[in-house]
Protein backbone atom coordinates (compact mmCIF):
# COMPACT_ATOMS: atom_id res chain seq x y z
CA UNK A 1 0.00 0.00 0.00
CA UNK A 2 2.71 2.32 0.93
CA UNK A 3 4.90 1.45 -2.37
CA UNK A 4 1.74 1.71 -4.55
CA UNK A 5 0.09 5.12 -3.10
CA UNK A 6 3.30 6.33 -1.65
CA UNK A 7 3.38 9.65 -3.56
CA UNK A 8 -0.13 11.08 -2.79
CA UNK A 9 -1.54 8.94 0.17
CA UNK A 10 1.33 7.61 1.64
CA UNK A 11 1.58 9.87 5.26
CA UNK A 12 -2.18 9.05 5.39
CA UNK A 13 -2.10 4.96 4.84
CA UNK A 14 0.70 4.77 7.09
CA UNK A 15 -1.21 6.92 9.79
CA UNK A 16 -4.27 4.56 9.29
CA UNK A 17 -2.16 1.52 9.27
CA UNK A 18 -0.17 2.63 13.07
CA UNK A 19 -3.88 3.48 14.39
CA UNK A 20 -4.64 -0.07 13.13
CA UNK A 21 -1.71 -1.34 14.71
CA UNK A 22 -2.78 -0.22 18.55
CA UNK A 23 -6.30 -1.24 18.32
CA UNK A 24 -4.80 -4.47 18.47
CA UNK A 25 -4.93 -5.77 14.82
CA UNK A 26 -1.08 -7.36 14.66
CA UNK A 27 0.83 -4.85 12.64
CA UNK A 28 4.34 -3.91 14.43
CA UNK A 29 4.88 -0.53 14.16
CA UNK A 30 8.24 -1.28 12.79
CA UNK A 31 7.17 -3.23 9.91
CA UNK A 32 4.92 0.12 8.60
CA UNK A 33 7.62 2.57 9.98
CA UNK A 34 11.08 0.99 8.74
CA UNK A 35 9.23 1.12 5.05
CA UNK A 36 8.17 3.85 5.25
CA UNK A 37 11.42 4.97 5.89
CA UNK A 38 12.78 3.16 2.62
CA UNK A 39 10.44 4.81 0.56
CA UNK A 40 11.27 8.05 2.06
CA UNK A 41 15.25 7.58 0.70
CA UNK A 42 14.14 6.38 -2.51
CA UNK A 43 12.37 10.04 -2.78
CA UNK A 44 8.90 7.87 -3.34
CA UNK A 45 7.79 9.90 -0.13
CA UNK A 46 8.70 13.27 1.75
CA UNK A 47 10.90 13.04 5.13
CA UNK A 48 8.49 15.47 7.44
CA UNK A 49 5.06 13.83 6.72
CA UNK A 50 6.33 10.37 6.98
CA UNK A 51 8.16 11.01 10.48
CA UNK A 52 4.75 12.86 11.59
CA UNK A 53 2.25 10.14 10.31
CA UNK A 54 4.50 7.84 12.59
CA UNK A 55 4.62 10.08 15.88
CA UNK A 56 1.28 10.72 15.88
CA UNK A 57 -0.09 7.58 14.40
CA UNK A 58 1.58 5.18 16.89
CA UNK A 59 1.02 7.70 19.89
CA UNK A 60 -2.73 7.84 18.65
CA UNK A 61 -2.81 3.62 18.34
CA UNK A 62 -1.64 3.60 21.70
CA UNK A 63 -3.96 6.53 23.32
CA UNK A 64 -7.01 5.11 21.91
CA UNK A 65 -6.76 1.00 22.74
CA UNK A 66 -5.34 2.44 26.44
CA UNK A 67 -8.91 4.53 26.66
CA UNK A 68 -11.01 1.42 24.90
CA UNK A 69 -9.49 -0.63 27.52
CA UNK A 70 -10.08 1.68 30.44
CA UNK A 71 -13.22 2.40 29.46
CA UNK A 72 -14.53 -0.88 28.45
CA UNK A 73 -11.63 -3.32 29.73
CA UNK A 74 -13.60 -4.12 33.09
CA UNK A 75 -15.98 -6.40 31.45
CA UNK A 76 -13.28 -8.79 30.48
CA UNK A 77 -12.57 -9.15 34.69
CA UNK A 78 -15.96 -11.00 34.75
CA UNK A 79 -15.38 -13.79 31.61
CA UNK A 80 -14.55 -17.27 32.80
CA UNK A 81 -11.88 -18.14 30.37
CA UNK A 82 -10.41 -14.58 30.76
CA UNK A 83 -10.01 -15.20 34.31
CA UNK A 84 -8.17 -18.55 33.15
CA UNK A 85 -5.83 -16.28 31.30
CA UNK A 86 -5.03 -13.97 33.59
CA UNK A 87 -5.66 -15.19 37.16
CA UNK A 88 -6.95 -12.40 40.04
CA UNK A 89 -3.68 -12.83 41.45
CA UNK A 90 -1.48 -11.95 38.76
CA UNK A 91 -3.61 -8.81 38.33
CA UNK A 92 -3.22 -7.71 41.81
CA UNK A 93 0.59 -8.21 41.66
CA UNK A 94 0.23 -6.35 37.77
CA UNK A 95 -1.93 -3.71 40.23
CA UNK A 96 1.14 -3.32 42.65
CA UNK A 97 3.34 -2.79 40.13
CA UNK A 98 1.47 -0.35 38.17
CA UNK A 99 0.79 1.63 41.13
CA UNK A 100 4.36 1.70 42.74
CA UNK A 101 5.94 2.56 39.43
CA UNK A 102 3.12 4.20 37.41
CA UNK A 103 4.63 5.19 33.79
CA UNK A 104 7.82 3.72 34.11
CA UNK A 105 6.07 0.16 33.39
CA UNK A 106 5.09 1.50 29.97
CA UNK A 107 8.70 3.08 29.13
CA UNK A 108 10.15 -0.27 29.85
CA UNK A 109 7.32 -2.28 27.76
CA UNK A 110 7.48 0.47 25.14
CA UNK A 111 11.49 -0.93 24.35
CA UNK A 112 10.59 -4.31 24.97
CA UNK A 113 9.81 -6.53 22.13
CA UNK A 114 5.79 -8.12 22.28
CA UNK A 115 4.79 -6.51 25.73
CA UNK A 116 3.41 -3.13 24.74
CA UNK A 117 -0.02 -4.03 23.74
CA UNK A 118 -0.39 -6.34 26.84
CA UNK A 119 0.80 -3.37 29.39
CA UNK A 120 -1.11 -0.87 27.66
CA UNK A 121 -3.99 -3.45 28.08
CA UNK A 122 -2.89 -4.21 32.03
CA UNK A 123 -2.34 -0.81 32.49
CA UNK A 124 -5.71 0.69 31.16
CA UNK A 125 -7.81 -2.24 32.83
CA UNK A 126 -6.17 -1.37 36.05
CA UNK A 127 -6.78 2.47 35.47
CA UNK A 128 -3.55 3.96 35.55
CA UNK A 129 -3.86 8.06 35.49
CA UNK A 130 -4.81 9.14 31.49
CA UNK A 131 -1.91 11.76 32.31
CA UNK A 132 0.59 9.67 33.08
CA UNK A 133 0.13 7.09 30.33
CA UNK A 134 -0.11 9.82 27.77
CA UNK A 135 3.19 11.72 28.61
CA UNK A 136 5.02 8.81 28.96
CA UNK A 137 3.86 6.56 25.75
CA UNK A 138 4.57 10.49 23.91
CA UNK A 139 7.75 10.88 25.15
CA UNK A 140 9.07 7.60 24.10
CA UNK A 141 7.80 7.62 21.03
CA UNK A 142 9.83 10.59 20.26
CA UNK A 143 12.41 8.54 20.51
CA UNK A 144 11.21 5.22 18.95
CA UNK A 145 9.66 6.69 15.65
CA UNK A 146 12.42 8.80 14.56
CA UNK A 147 14.92 5.54 14.83
CA UNK A 148 12.58 3.19 13.27
CA UNK A 149 11.92 5.92 10.12
CA UNK A 150 15.51 6.80 10.22
CA UNK A 151 16.41 3.21 9.72
CA UNK A 152 14.45 2.56 6.88
CA UNK A 153 15.86 5.49 5.33
CA UNK A 154 19.55 3.77 5.76
CA UNK A 155 18.64 0.47 4.24
CA UNK A 156 16.99 2.45 1.46
CA UNK A 157 20.31 4.28 1.36
CA UNK A 158 21.99 0.67 1.35
CA UNK A 159 24.12 2.47 4.00
CA UNK A 160 22.66 -0.13 6.59
CA UNK A 161 21.43 -3.14 6.29
CA UNK A 162 18.12 -5.22 7.65
CA UNK A 163 20.65 -7.27 9.80
CA UNK A 164 22.29 -4.14 10.96
CA UNK A 165 18.48 -2.44 12.12
CA UNK A 166 18.07 -6.16 14.18
CA UNK A 167 21.28 -5.99 15.54
CA UNK A 168 21.03 -2.24 16.70
CA UNK A 169 17.63 -3.37 18.13
CA UNK A 170 18.42 -6.66 19.91
CA UNK A 171 21.34 -4.84 21.06
CA UNK A 172 19.17 -2.06 22.82
CA UNK A 173 16.44 -4.42 24.23
CA UNK A 174 19.26 -6.41 25.73
CA UNK A 175 20.71 -3.41 27.07
CA UNK A 176 17.22 -2.59 28.94
CA UNK A 177 16.74 -5.81 29.94
CA UNK A 178 19.81 -6.15 31.74
CA UNK A 179 19.04 -2.21 32.99
CA UNK A 180 15.34 -4.22 34.80
CA UNK A 181 17.19 -7.26 36.07
CA UNK A 182 19.34 -5.08 37.81
CA UNK A 183 16.95 -2.53 39.38
CA UNK A 184 14.78 -5.61 40.48
CA UNK A 185 17.66 -7.42 41.92
CA UNK A 186 18.54 -4.12 44.02
CA UNK A 187 14.80 -3.77 44.63
CA UNK A 188 14.35 -7.46 45.65
CA UNK A 189 17.34 -7.07 48.40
Amino acid sequence: LLQQYGPTFGPIIQFLLLMCSGVGIPLGEDIINIPAGILVAKGDMEFWPVLIAAYVGVCGGDILWFFIVSRWGARLLHIKWFKRFLHPRRLLQAKYRIDRSGAWVIVVARFIPASRTTVITVAGMLHLPFWKFTLATMSCVLVTAPIQVGAGWLIGREIASQGTYNLIQWSIGGFLLLVVIIVTSVLWR
